[in-house]
This record gives C-alpha cells, structure tokens and sequence, in this order.
C-alpha cells in the first residue's frame, strides 16, 4: 500500500480512533503509522484538540441545560407547593366558616319559640308560609297565590302528641314529630275544616349546611363550595355556591352573624327515585322569643264547613 493512500486511510479512522470506536487491530494500524508519519501525527493532534474542545463546549451546553432544566424545575415544584398550600388554607378557612356558621345556627335552631316566613316564588305562583312555634304547639299558615290570580289560604294549629324515635326525617336525620291537627282551608269561593287530625309536620330546617354528620362531609362540602363574604338586604353574609348534592341549594345567602339562610336560589336536584325535584328560589325571615298563646287562637268553627 502507498504511503500516501495509508495516510488517507489513517486520517478518515482518526474520529473514530480518538473516540475509542476503532478495535484493536485498527487501533495496532494507527498507532504504527503516527510513530512514523510527522504529517498524520500533526493531524491527529489538531484533530484530537477540536475534539476535545468540542466535547468540553457539549458537556458545558449539557451541564447549563440540566441546569436550566432543575431551575424550571424548582420553580414548577415551588409553584405546585404554593397552590397546595393555598388549597389547604381556602379548604381550612371554609371549614372554620362552615362549622362556625352551624355552631351559631344551633343556638337558634333548638329554640322552641320562633316565627319563620318563607317567601317563594315556583314558575309564576308565590307563597308566603309563617311557621309558628310555641313549645308543643305548631301553627303553619301558607298563603299561595296562583299564576292566574287565585288566592288560597291554609292554616294548620297543631299540638304535638308523640314522637316517634325509631323513623326519622330523611334530610334532617330528626326524629317524627307526631301532631293533633286542625286544618282550616279559605278560597274565594269557600271555607273548609278539618278537625282533629293526627299526622306528622315536617319543618324544613333552618341553619344552611344541614346534614353534615361526619368530618368527611365537611371536608367535601369545603372543597366543593365556594364561600365569599357579602351583605344582602343590610345583613352581613356569606354567599355560598355549592356543587349539586353537597347541599339542598346550590347558591344561598347565609347571615354571618347567625348562620341562618336569608335567601336561596332555585334548584334541581336528582332524588333516591332518579326523578328530579325542583327547589323554589327562598327568602327568608325569623323571629325569635315573640311567640305567645294568642298565635294560636283559632277561626270561629262556625264561619267553616267542616269536612272528613
């Protein structure tokens, strides 16, 4: 083989020769030829020079990148930290709200002299409902008035006669209230009675965040509701919008100073049967201590068909 072509040779194996990819033969080959060859000597040199500069500038590009890349990464791991952090605040600020607004309802709610008015309004037809309570005594007087301008009042005097431990109330997990009832019923075109009823009266209850037995429901009730302060009509409140189920309206007012709803909006919700059930937008007003006997006076019978 010429000198010349063993040199052109030599230099085309020098990348891969330097780069330790050559085997042991061809490394032999090389090496014999640079103790020889000045020429290809000097092109190794300066051929193993870039390399090595090349190499040392792509370690530095790998170094800086990785580094760049564990920056970004911090930040993101910063940033992941600073939005868990403040999921656990926004969850723990709304579970103080929500046991604070129940802890307050409570007084209220175990009071047995109260007046509650409920205003509704349910596609066209209004109503207004006064719950009267007095110890054992209930009077519910619930005044509807219809799309097509037809009056209706019913009032019902009821003094309780038992309670049944061993049934409870669905929604409030309360037991049955059982009462002696009589209903007196007024339309524009007559006056009805019915007398000594016995029948149980379900009130709906009065403190917004019903029905959280365990810290679990609290725990998702905070998660999946959205409570912001607010007034509404003067009253300081919270504005309260929940995801569906969570509770029976999804978007309410609640007095902050008592825990008591003062507005609800209307809603949908799917009930145990897979029907679903419309709730009336609400507001509502309380009275408390100003109950007195003579709330349950009764309409003169004789003004009143008596009915069975």
């Amino acid at each position: 083989m010429k000198e010349k072509e063993k040199c052109k040779i030599v230099q085309d194996l020098l990348p891969s020769f330097i780069e330790h990819l050559t085997n042991d033969e061809t490394n032999k080959f090389i090496e014999e030829h640079l103790e020889t060859c000045e020429d290809c000597k000097k092109v190794y040199e300066n051929m193993k020079k870039d390399l090595n500069v090349d190499n040392n500038t792509k370690e530095k590009k790998k170094v800086k990148f990785l580094k760049k890349y564990r920056n970004k990464l911090r930040v993101l791991e910063i940033i992941i930290l600073i939005i868990f952090v403040a999921f656990v605040i926004n969850t723990g600020r709304k579970i103080y709200i929500i046991t604070d607004l129940n802890n307050k309802a409570e007084e209220y709610t175990s009071s047995t002299n109260y007046h509650r008015v409920i205003y509704t309004i349910n596609k066209g037809n209004y109503r207004k409902t006064e719950i009267f309570s007095l110890d054992d005594k209930k009077k519910i007087v619930s005044t509807t008035m219809s799309s097509d301008g037809k009056k209706k009042v019913v009032r019902m005097y009821g003094t309780k006669i038992g309670t049944d431990t061993d049934t409870q109330y669905v929604k409030t997990n309360t037991p049955i209230e059982n009462y002696r009832q009589n209903i007196y019923v007024e339309t524009e075109t007559e006056r009805t009675a019915r007398l000594n009823l016995e029948a149980s009266i379900s009130v709906d209850p009065q403190e917004a965040f019903w029905g959280l037995d365990n810290i679990g429901q609290l725990i998702v009730c905070a998660i999946t509701t959205s409570i912001n302060k607010t007034t509404f009509d003067g009253e300081e409140c919270y504005y309260v919008s929940a995801m569906p189920y969570i509770l029976s309206n999804t978007s309410m007012y609640v007095n902050k100073n008592t825990g008591l709803l003062i507005s609800a909006m209307a809603s949908e919700i799917e009930v145990v049967d897979g029907s679903i059930q419309r709730i009336p937008g609400a507001e509502y007003e309380f009275e408390f201590g100003t109950v007195t006997e003579d709330d349950f006076i009764e309409p003169d019978i004789s003004e009143y068909e008596i009915v069975e």
